[in-house]
């Protein structure tokens, strides 16, 4: 007999696969609620998540050592009050729906189960882990912090040279504390890149640009132009401060396919505030190019869920 009851460990699958996105963000919660590591390892993390979340929870449910992590995923899972981490995606709307009814669904089935309770040396346990938690969230935030005051003082600066330069050691930093393998400004026959970076397993060329003047078409082109040059795996982001022309925008997207997505300084706040995670940002900016052929969607829409 299980830990839990079928209908509980049910609702449980279905509400971890439609809260918890990507992937990442499953394994991530085995492994803060203390699931085994063999048990984790044991899955083929590229198949559905229906394929891995399965197999573990039934797993726990019929092992002696079982109850405690499956406690621990219930009461995190039951953290969400509702979808709106999910709105960001492309049928944001869609998901956040689904993941409220999963919730609430589950919620009513464990009303009056007594699911949560835990021993006194499991409470202890979990004040450890979310003492750690917190304090490598707060290690990583007051990075952030720290690069989002020097961006702050730039742009106080009158000195629009060293503004710039300040510029491209800001965004390495920033890619870096991303994990996103970055690589400060260097030189091609020809060409100055500002710098570069890895995205799911994409090449990308960065130019950056803070100027008072919106970007026009020109400078787009430019950027193009070094990507085109490059390996086919290549994309490029132009991040410019105060913006784009519409004009410059909507005529390179009448060229050819294009190859570049684009950023502003309401974008690079975005992250700074902790409203984005950077490399969702990038990648919900690379799936609107694809979709709809827009090189530049606006980070209020994105989080609204209205592009």
């Amino acid at each position: 007999m299980g830990h839990f009851p079928d209908n509980i460990l049910t609702a449980m699958k279905e509400t971890i696969i439609n809260v918890f996105w990507k992937r990442q963000d499953v394994r991530a919660l085995f492994q803060r609620c203390d699931v085994p590591a063999s048990l984790i390892n044991a899955q083929d993390w590229n198949v559905y998540k229906y394929h891995i979340v399965s197999p573990i929870l039934d797993s726990l449910n019929t092992s002696p050592d079982g109850l405690g992590p499956l406690r621990r995923i219930l009461q995190e899972t039951l953290n969400y009050t509702d979808g709106t981490h999910l709105l960001w995606m492309s049928d944001g709307q869609k998901r956040k729906r689904e993941a409220e009814r999963c919730l609430e669904h589950l919620r009513l089935l464990v009303k009056d189960h007594d699911a949560a309770k835990r021993t006194q040396e499991e409470e202890r346990q979990v004040r450890i882990r979310k003492l750690q938690e917190v304090q490598r969230g707060a290690a990583f935030q007051a990075k952030l912090e720290e690069i989002k005051n020097q961006f702050l003082a730039y742009h106080q600066s009158l000195d629009t040279q060293g503004r710039g330069y300040g510029l491209e050691q800001i965004l390495y930093d920033l890619f870096n504390l991303f994990e996103l393998s970055p690589r400060g400004p260097f030189r091609r026959i020809g060409e100055q890149i500002d710098g570069a970076f890895i995205h799911e397993g994409d090449h990308f060329l960065l130019e950056a640009k803070w100027q008072k003047a919106p970007v026009d078409l020109a400078d787009l082109r430019d950027l193009d132009g070094a990507v085109g040059s490059s390996l086919d795996n290549t994309l490029g982001l132009f991040l410019s401060l105060n913006g784009f022309s519409e004009q410059a925008l909507q005529a390179y997207a009448q060229g050819n396919r294009p190859k570049i997505i684009c950023m502003d300084g309401m974008d690079l706040m975005a992250i700074f505030e902790a409203w984005i995670d950077l490399s969702d940002l990038i990648q919900r900016k690379r799936d609107i190019a694809v979709h709809k052929r827009i090189i530049f969607a606006s980070v209020s829409r994105i989080l609204q869920g209205s592009i």
